[in-house]
C-alpha cells in the first residue's frame, strides 16, 4: 500500500528528529528518492516544521518545536484510531 503525504511527512520529521539529518540520511531513512525528498523538505522548511543549518560543508535539517508538536499530535491520532486498518465497516 502506498504511503499518504502525511505519512511521508511524518517519516521525514522522524528522520530529522533529535540531532538532525542530511538530505541523504533523510532519503534513506524515509525511503524516498532525492527529487521527492527535496520537494518535501522545501515544503517543511516553508511551513516551519524543519530548519536548515550549515555545519562545515554539510547542510543539516532539524525538526522545530512546531514539527515535534505535529509528530506528537499524529502519534495521538494513530493511538486513538488503534486498529483502523483492520476495520472493514466501509
Amino acid at each position: 500500500m502506498r504511503r499518504s503525504r502525511v505519512e511521508i511527512i511524518a517519516d521525514i520529521l522522524e528522520s530529522a528528529n533529535g540531532t538532525g539529518a542530511t538530505k541523504t540520511q533523510i532519503v534513506y531513512r524515509a525511503n524516498l528518492n532525492f527529487k521527492l525528498a527535496t520537494n518535501y523538505i522545501k515544503y517543511l522548511l516553508r511551513k516551519g516544521y524543519l530548519v536548515e543549518a550549515i555545519e562545515g560543508n554539510r547542510r543539516i535539517y532539524r525538526v522545530t518545536d512546531k514539527g515535534r508538536t505535529f509528530l506528537r499530535s499524529l502519534s495521538t491520532i494513530y493511538r486513538e484510531l488503534g486498529d483502523f486498518d483492520s476495520f472493514d465497516g466501509f
